[in-house]
Parts: structure tokens; sequence; C-alpha cells
């Protein structure tokens, strides 16, 4: 966090204020965030990202001369660059909470779900698959994730949650998803709609088909299909990881 003075004058009288500026993703608060998001897709005013980003009020912002607000861009060149972050800046929003930090206590099957849908909204700009996403990603609190309710949640997200915070959610999990390449690089450059044992044959990418991985690991064991679902999502990714070294020294 970089500490900001700021000077202006306001009828003839000199005012001074010491504020921050954030360097990195990490560093953002939640209203900081959603401005980012919507700055990302509608577009909004320079004055009304600059105040927002210095937390300032927007006619402290307008009175910046034009050599402070690009002194301020530059140091806001961050956002342009999306590098990993493995939590959620919003933590909770309309009665739901945001998975901890690195997705503990995630399970495999709601990664799944979470995953799919974000993948579906994102290249599809469908807001009903923008919402299941949330749905399945922000869950009541101390409820668990339940793929039948999906939908009944989904409509809940459509209704109380405002489409800044669920850009400024979908950018975040962007972030999210950035971090665990970066922890599961081998599993992450693969498209894992391919089975695990093809992966000498298949070339580098970052496509998911989360499905096709499940179906894999359960095999013929229908009967706990359910258990496999249930498993950390963590686990999961490490036992993928190794499978693919292994087959890679084959």
């Amino acid at each position: 966090m970089k500490h900001i003075s700021l000077q202006y004058h306001k009828f003839g009288i000199k005012h001074k204020i010491s504020t921050t500026l954030p360097e990195r993703w990490t560093e953002l608060t939640s209203e900081q965030l959603i401005a980012v998001a919507k700055n990302h897709t509608i577009g909004i005013s320079e004055m009304v990202l600059l105040a927002t980003m210095l937390g300032v009020k927007q006619n402290i912002a307008e009175k910046l001369t034009d050599f402070q607000r690009y002194s301020i861009a530059v140091e806001l060149e961050f956002l342009q660059d999306f590098k990993p972050l493995y939590s959620f800046t919003i933590r909770t929003i309309k009665g739901l909470s945001a998975p901890r930090p690195r997705l503990e206590g995630m399970s495999f099957g709601q990664f799944i779900y979470v995953d799919t849908y974000h993948e579906i909204a994102v290249t599809t700009d469908d807001n009903s698959q923008l919402d299941k996403f949330i749905a399945c990603l922000y869950l009541p609190e101390n409820k668990p994730f339940d793929e039948k309710l999906i939908q009944d949640r989904a409509d809940y997200v459509a209704l109380f949650i405002r489409p800044e915070e669920k850009t400024a959610i979908s950018l975040n999990y962007r972030l999210v998803k950035e971090w665990l390449c970066s922890q599961y690089p081998l599993l992450f450059q693969i498209p894992v709609a391919e089975p695990v044992e093809a992966v000498e044959a298949v070339e580098p990418s970052r496509g998911s088909n989360w499905v096709k991985v499940y179906e894999s690991l359960v095999g013929d064991d229908i009967v706990n299909q359910d258990k496999y679902a249930a498993l950390p999502v963590h686990s999961v990714f490490r036992f993928l990881t190794t499978k693919i070294k292994e087959n890679a020294r084959r």
C-alpha cells in the first residue's frame, strides 16, 4: 500500500489529505474491486475510479492536476495484469459467504460446478450462467454445497446481487484460477477433457471439462461416486498431478 499526500485549494485555502493507494490486487477493498470490475465492463469515469481507489470524495479527485492523475494511473497499472490471488476480496454478500482462502474446504464436486458455470458465463456472456456460478461459489452461512439447490440459489443471486458485484466476483475468480494454475501447472496446462493416461499426446491448454475428469476418477465405482465428489479439491488435484508425472516417465 502506497501512502499518498494530496494537496488542493478550496476558497483560497490550502488543504492536505493523507490517504493510501493499493499497489497490488491483494490490497483492494470490496468497493475498489467492484469499481475495477465496472471499469472493465461498462466503463466508469476517470474521476469515479480515482476517487474510489484513493478513498476520497469525487469532488476532491476532480481537483487533481493532470500530472497527479497521470502519476496515480501509473501506480494502478497492476490492474491490467492478472496476477495470482488465492483469496476472495468480497468475503460476504447478501448472506452468502465466499470460500476460504486457497479454496480450503471446497469439495471437488463443488469446484466442478463453479469452474464449469464460470467458463460458460464468460464465453457466452450468459447472465443466468453467471448467477449459477456465484450460487455454487458463495454459499449460505454454515450451509454445504448442494447441486439440487443450484437453481434456487441462483434465483436468489439474480434478485439480490447487483450486476457490478457479480462481475467483481467473476473477476476475482479469474485471479484465483491464475493462482490454481501456478500451483498445479501440469494439471492446468492440459485439456482435462482428455483421459489422464493420455497426457503425453495432448497440447497445452487451459480449457476445462471437469465432468470428464470426474467420470474417469469414478470409473466403474458408481456406488461410491458421491464420495469422489466429496473429496477435497486439492486432494484430487494432487492425485491428478502425481498421475501426470507418472505417465510422463513411462
